[in-house]
């Protein structure tokens, strides 16, 4: 039995976020003004004033980040990940308001106090609340009692997920036209219709996914069904969409969007913030390390000191890649079309100990700089090899849908050099389809400890 329809939880959340943010207001004001030296007094009216804007900046942000929506599939981490990015815009808007409409204005510090304060109180009253449900959840009430239809992978995948986020409160009250797909997942196997079934039962929704050949199927019982009062829930068959998907309304139309990763803008711009921040540093940083290989590299052989290769990158756009030239100069264009392999003749005694402690690559903090590149990203590869790879190996042009990087997924885990390119996209899809900021610092981290020195670089 349900006790929260999802309308009726949805308001009783904006009404504890709409109490908890002026509760929050009037600590920050109190810290401020009362415990703390050099505050301004009698402007209580200027904070009631105020109010109101800061409930509704925070409110909007929390409905952008998705924190009225169902959380049955959120872990608790995403989910305060999300209070923290949704307070955090609220406030800025709340500032920027002030800034070009208020007459007013607030120190820095009370709106640090605030942000402290109401980052770690949102945290908490989220945290309450999710052990609230489970609770309540644990005792029978609050569930979504769910009935399968259809025979794909989707529906696999899905009785896999609510089993996993063990707060969900989904229950299975069983599978119809499974084809012997439920007895494997431990749901009870429903040899009747659904007409047959809904004479003596009513689930609170139903969730159908057939497998391609019999798609029709899910037309069929849409075009039977679509009167009843029970929700019905389609999941597309998304078996060849390995890096996300998206939904899109195109004037009530909605688009289903295969292969586009759902990256967050918000961390993207802050990714690319912090790139060229970190790059422009790095450069500075490591200019004398940078001038000596450049003597080193034009000791070693007659050439240039850098190497300019044409890489595909983001979306299939080519451009030039720059290392430290670790060969001989070739008398044709066959390096073009040369793999990376260790017995390479052309390689100097400079150019191996650059290519085994990763020292060649630092040029690419150029193309990182100008944004051909990112920091962490799939590898890009010579268009050569792509037009090669792309017929052999399955998936291998979807990590195409990030810019590519200096280091990623795949070469921390070991997957570089003449390594397993079936393992390299598996890496690069899963980087793509788990990508955010967060993990990119992860990789980071990773690389300074065993991403630059590898058995396979050469």
């Amino acid at each position: 039995m349900t006790i929260l329809n999802r309308s009726t939880f949805s308001t009783f959340q904006k009404v504890v976020d709409t109490l908890s943010c002026l509760i929050f207001f009037f600590l920050a004001y109190v810290i401020r003004f009362e415990y703390l030296e050099g505050g301004q007094q009698g402007i209580e009216w200027t904070f009631i004033q105020m109010a109101p804007v800061l409930v509704f900046s925070t409110l909007y942000s929390f409905h952008k980040n998705g924190l009225y929506r169902p959380q049955r599939f959120t872990s608790k981490y995403y989910e305060i990940l999300s209070v923290m990015r949704g307070n955090i815009a609220g406030i800025i808007g709340f500032v920027i308001v002030l800034y070009f409409f208020g007459e007013e204005r607030l120190s820095r510090l009370t709106i640090l106090i605030y942000g402290a304060v109401s980052t770690l109180g949102f945290i908490i009253i989220r945290l309450l609340v999710r052990n609230f449900l489970r609770t309540i959840r644990e005792k029978g009430y609050n569930l979504r009692h769910v009935l399968l239809i259809g025979n794909s992978n989707q529906l696999v995948e899905y009785v896999h997920t609510a089993r996993h986020f063990k707060d969900s409160g989904i229950r299975f009250l069983g599978w119809i036209d499974s084809q012997g797909i439920a007895k494997e997942h431990d749901v009870p196997e429903i040899e009747i219709s659904y007409d047959e079934y809904k004479k003596s039962n009513t689930p609170d929704a139903i969730v159908m996914s057939y497998a391609g050949v019999d798609s029709a199927k899910s037309q069929d019982f849409i075009k039977t069904h679509y009167n009843d009062v029970v929700p019905i829930q389609i999941l597309p068959d998304l078996s060849y969409s390995m890096v996300g998907h998206q939904v899109e309304d195109f004037g009530g139309i909605p688009i289903l969007g295969v292969n586009q990763p759902s990256l967050n803008p918000i961390e993207l711009f802050l990714k690319r913030v912090f790139e060229f921040t970190a790059t422009l540093i790095g450069l500075l940083i490591i200019s004398p390390l940078m001038l000596l290989i450049s003597i080193a590299v034009k000791l070693s052989s007659p050439g240039p000191i850098f190497y300019g290769q044409e890489r595909v990158g983001h979306d299939g756009r080519t451009f030039k890649m720059w290392k430290f030239r670790s060969m001989k100069m070739a008398d044709d264009d066959t390096d073009k079309k040369e793999w990376s392999n260790k017995e390479n003749p052309r390689k100097t005694k400079v150019g191996d100990f650059l290519r085994r402690t990763s020292l060649d690559e630092l040029p690419q903090l150029w193309n990182v700089l100008v944004g051909d590149m990112s920091l962490v990203g799939p590898r890009p590869e010579q268009p050569y090899f792509v037009e090669k790879f792309r017929h052999e190996i399955p998936g291998y042009m979807l990590k195409h849908k990030m810019k590519p990087g200096i280091t990623g997924w795949a070469q921390v885990n070991g997957w570089r050099g003449d390594t397993s390119l079936h393992k390299r996209i598996e890496c690069d899809i899963y980087y793509i389809k788990h990508w955010s900021f967060w993990f990119d610092i992860k990789i980071l981290f990773l690389t300074f400890f065993k991403g630059f020195i590898n058995k396979n670089a050469y």
